[in-house]
């Protein structure tokens, strides 16, 4: 009975965190390419493709005292956006979240970001296999390559299952310039550069 359970409750979390989506310089980092202290104070995102309704709530959450737990680059198409745990309206509304029950980053599984895509997440429209994400954490800088592409219902949430290596997944609702509830998700996952470069396969799926 456990199991069944879980599910149910797994689902419920999963679904109202995905829900999320439908609502609405450069970092400080000490040495781009090592580890260091995250400082937020001169940041200013890339808004050339955010819609007004979300620089809005921008500038009213981004006053935080909240150290984000990373910085996710992706240069090609000048994304750069702190992480921070948890899918809140705040915390979605400042940066990228975690989804709660994913693996934590810098840890072996898989490591949900949620985002919202008419702000941080709205240049993912244009995002390539083989295109390098970087994970700036105080630790280290790891580089993932995207190696899948694919568009899923809302309910599908067999893109957060565990896994037993290391894959980032990228969450925002899709289509990107749709008003209302999004009907799909838009999902990117990428491995390990270490891992794409013994041979693995790249693929894009669109699922529907």
């Amino acid at each position: 009975m456990i199991e069944p359970i879980f599910h149910k409750l797994r689902l419920l979390l999963v679904t109202a965190v995905l829900m999320l989506c439908s609502f609405g310089g450069g970092f400080a980092f000490a040495n781009s390419e090592q580890p260091g202290e995250i400082n937020l104070d001169n940041y200013l995102p890339d808004q050339s493709m955010w819609s007004e309704k979300a620089k809005g709530k921008y500038e009213s959450a981004k006053i935080t005292s909240d150290t984000p737990l990373a910085l996710l680059k992706i240069k090609r198409l000048n994304i750069e956006a702190p992480v921070y745990y948890g899918t809140d309206r705040v915390t979605l509304d400042r940066g990228l979240g975690i989804v709660e029950g994913t693996t934590n980053i810098g840890e072996v599984g898989n490591i949900g970001l949620s985002g919202h895509r008419d702000s941080f997440f709205r240049p993912l429209k244009d995002i390539k296999l083989g295109d390098i994400i970087e994970m700036s954490t105080l630790e280290r800088v790891q580089e993932f390559e995207v190696s899948n592409i694919s568009i899923v219902d809302a309910l599908d949430i067999s893109v957060l299952d565990p896994s037993e290596t290391t894959v980032l997944t990228l969450i925002t609702c899709h289509p990107f310039y749709y008003e209302g509830y999004a009907p799909d998700r838009y999902i990117v996952r990428a491995t390990p550069v270490s891992r794409m470069n013994k041979g693995e396969p790249d693929t894009v799926q669109k699922a529907r």
